[in-house]
C-alpha cells in the first residue's frame, strides 16, 4: 500500500487568482523593458538588442547606444518605481492613512534639499558622495513631519498637513539657494522634474547597495507591520516592540527615496498609487504587498518613462512630470473617497 502524495496547498490568503496578478505584472514588466530598450531616435532591431546583451560589440553604434543610454535609463526607472512603491506601501502602513506617500510627507523635499546642498556648496555631482546628503535631509524630513503631525490614527490626518508645511518650506530653501548660485539653475531645473536622462549604469551600481539595504529593512519590518495595522496596544500586546519597529520602517523608507532622489531626483505620485494598486490584488500580508508594490512601481515608472520619450511629447517629457500626470487624477479620487477616514 502506498502513501498518496498531495501537493502542498498555498497559504488562505494566497489565491490562484492573486498569484496570476503577480504574474501578470511580471510579464507586462518584461514587455515594458524590450519595448524602452527599442523604443528611441535611433531604431534598434530586436536582433540588436539581443546580440548586444549576450555578445557586446564595442564597435558597434547599435550596441553602444543600448549599453550606454538605454539600459541604464530602463535598470534607474525599474529600480527607483519599486523602491518608491515598497516605500509607499511601508508608509502607509506604518501610518495607517492611505494618502500617505514620500512625496507628500515631505521625505522627498528633504532628500532633495539635501542634494542641493552638496550641489551648490560643496560642488559635488557624484551620487556616491551626495547620497549622504539625500538620506540626512530625508530623514530630517521624516523627523520633522512625524513630530509635527504625530503618528497616532486620530492624528493621521495632521501628517498630510505636517507634511505639506515640510515640503514647502525646503522647496523654498532650495530656491534661495539657487539665488545665491545661479550656475546651478539648469541643472536644478531639469533635475528636479524627476528622470533617469543622467543615469548609467556606474551610478546604479553605486547607489544599488543603499537600495537593497533599505529593502530588507523593508521586508524586516514587515513581519510586525501586520500587527501594526491591529493597533499599537494590540500591537504591543503581541510582543512587537513599537518603537523599534516604526524606528527600523522608518529608516527603510528613508533610504529607499533618499536613493531614489539621488539617482533621478525626486518624483511623486508613485508611492502614493502603487500600494493600493497592491491591495487590490494582493494577499493582505504587508510582506506580500511589498512585492506586489515593488513589480508594479517599477511597471508604472518604466510605463511613464516610455510616454515620456514617445512621440506624443517629442521625447522631451522628464518621467516624473508624467508620474504627476497619470498621479494627480488618482490622488483627488482617493481624497474624495477616502479623504474623510484619511483625515
Amino acid at each position: 500500500m502506498t502513501a498518496e502524495v498531495t501537493p502542498r496547498a498555498l497559504p488562505r490568503h494566497i489565491t490562484p487568482h492573486r498569484l496570476i496578478w503577480l504574474a501578470a505584472g511580471l510579464f507586462l514588466l518584461v514587455m515594458s523593458v524590450l519595448l524602452a530598450l527599442r523604443m528611441g531616435a535611433r531604431p534598434v532591431s530586436w536582433g540588436d538588442i539581443w546580440q548586444s546583451l549576450v555578445a557586446y560589440d564595442p564597435d558597434s553604434p547599435d550596441h553602444i547606444v543600448i549599453w550606454q543610454i538605454r539600459l541604464p535609463r530602463v535598470v534607474g526607472a525599474l529600480l527607483c518605481g519599486g523602491s518608491l512603491g515598497v516605500a509607499g506601501t511601508m508608509m502607509q502602513a506604518l501610518t495607517r492613512n492611505p494618502l500617505a506617500d514620500p512625496g507628500l510627507l515631505g521625505v522627498n523635499a528633504g532628500a532633495a534639499l539635501g542634494v542641493m546642498l552638496c550641489t551648490i556648496a560643496l560642488g559635488i555631482t557624484d551620487p556616491a558622495q551626495f547620497i549622504w546628503a539625500a538620506l540626512g535631509g530625508a530623514a530630517l524630513a521624516s523627523g520633522l513631519v512625524f513630530t509635527l503631525g504625530g503618528n497616532a490614527p486620530s492624528r493621521t490626518g495632521r501628517l498630510i498637513l505636517a507634511g505639506a508645511a515640510v515640503s514647502a518650506l525646503f522647496y523654498a530653501l532650495i530656491r534661495g539657494l539657487l539665488l545665491v548660485s545661479r550656475s546651478s539653475l539648469e541643472v536644478y531645473r531639469v533635475w528636479v522634474l524627476g528622470g533617469f536622462d543622467n543615469v548609467s549604469l556606474d551610478m546604479v551600481s553605486t547607489l544599488l547597495p543603499f537600495l537593497i539595504v533599505g529593502l530588507l529593512l523593508a521586508f524586516v519590518a514587515g513581519f510586525s507591520l501586520n500587527a501594526l495595522q491591529l493597533g499599537e496596544s494590540t500591537a504591543q500586546g503581541l510582543g512587537v516592540r513599537v518603537g523599534l519597529l516604526q524606528l527600523l520602517t522608518g529608516a527603510a523608507i528613508v533610504i529607499l527615496c533618499g536613493t531614489t532622489v539621488a539617482m533621478a531626483g525626486p518624483i511623486a505620485f508613485i508611492g502614493l498609487i502603487v500600494p493600493h494598486l497592491a491591495r487590490a490584488t494582493a494577499p493582505a500580508d504587508i510582506r506580500w504587498l511589498s512585492l506586489y508594490s515593488a513589480v508594479y512601481g517599477a511597471l508604472l515608472m518604466g510605463l511613464a518613462d516610455i510616454l515620456a520619450r514617445s512621440a506624443l511629447f517629442s521625447g522631451h517629457m522628464q518621467a516624473g512630470v508624467m508620474s504627476a500626470i497619470l498621479g494627480g487624477p488618482v490622488l483627488i479620487w482617493l481624497v474624495r473617497s477616502k479623504g474623510v477616514r484619511a483625515l
